[in-house]
C-alpha cells in the first residue's frame, strides 16, 4: 500500500508492478505513464502510443481482472542460451486465464522477430506462466472499443454524489431508453451522464448495440442496481 497522500485524504497511486522500469522521456517515440485499476489505482509504464492504446483496451475489457506491463520471462534459443524477455502486457482474466501480448507496430514484426515469439510463446505456456501469448498491432486496435475505453477511464473515479442519483434512476427504469433520456431524469447534466457511464462499464446497464458511447445511445438494465 502506498503511503503518499495528499493532506492525509488522497491516496496516490501505487507503484508499478512491471519487472523493469520503462522508460521516461526518448526522442524518437512516445514514453508515458497511465494509473489503471479501482481506487487510487496503479502506475502503468508505457513506451509507445500502441501500448497506452492496448493498454486502454485491455483494462476496459469486462473479461480482464488485473493487467500488468513489462513482466520478465527467462528462455532459451536453440543452443541453450538464456534471454530475458519483457511481455509489455500481461492480462489476467476473471475466469483466471492469464494472456502475455507483445505490442508492435505491423511495420516493425519481422520474420526473427516472430520465431523469437513463438519460442517464448512456447516455453512459457509450457511453465505455466502464460496461457497464450499473442501479437497486438494496430490492427487490432477497433476505433469504437477505444474510444469506449478512454471515456471509461475519464470517468473511473467514484462521485459520492451523482453515482447514488444514477443507481435510483436506473433502478427504476424498464424496457430500453436512452442514455439522454436517463440523464434528464437524473437532473446532473454531465455528472449524470458520467454516472450512468460507469454503470455501464459495471455491467449494470448494456448498449443496445456496439458503438461509441453518446447520449442518444439506447441502453437497457441488465441487473439490479443497489443504491
Amino acid at each position: 500500500m502506498s503511503e503518499l497522500s495528499i493532506g492525509g485524504g488522497i491516496r496516490l497511486p501505487e507503484h508499478s508492478r512491471g519487472d523493469r522500469a520503462t522508460q521516461v522521456g526518448a526522442t524518437q517515440h512516445f514514453t508515458g505513464c497511465i494509473v489503471l485499476g479501482s481506487g487510487p489505482g496503479i502506475r502503468t509504464g508505457l513506451e509507445s502510443h500502441l501500448e497506452l492504446q492496448a493498454a486502454l483496451i485491455l483494462a476496459a475489457r469486462p473479461e480482464v481482472r488485473d493487467l500488468v506491463e513489462q513482466v520478465r520471462f527467462d528462455w532459451f534459443d536453440e543452443d541453450g542460451e538464456f534471454h530475458k524477455h519483457y511481455i509489455d502486457l500481461v492480462a489476467t482474466g476473471q475466469d483466471g486465464i492469464v494472456i502475455g501480448y507483445a505490442v508492435r507496430p505491423l511495420g516493425r514484426v519481422k520474420d526473427a522477430y516472430l520465431a523469437q515469439l513463438a519460442r517464448v510463446k512456447e516455453q512459457a505456456i509450457a511453465q505455466g506462466v502464460l496461457d497464450d501469448f499473442r501479437l497486438f498491432t494496430e490492427q487490432d486496435v477497433c476505433p469504437v472499443e477505444l474510444f469506449n475505453a478512454k471515456l471509461f477511464h475519464s470517468v473511473r473515479r467514484p462521485d459520492q454524489f451523482g453515482d447514488p442519483v444514477a443507481q435510483d434512476v436506473v433502478g427504476r427504469m424498464t424496457g430500453v431508453a436512452t442514455i439522454e433520456s436517463l440523464v434528464e431524469q437524473t437532473g446532473l447534466d454531465g455528472m449524470g451522464f458520467r454516472a450512468l457511464v460507469r454503470l455501464i462499464r459495471s455491467g449494470q446497464l448494456q448498449m443496445v448495440s456496439y458503438e461509441r458511447i453518446g447520449r442518444g445511445c439506447l441502453v437497457f438494465k441488465t441487473q439490479e442496481v443497489c443504491a
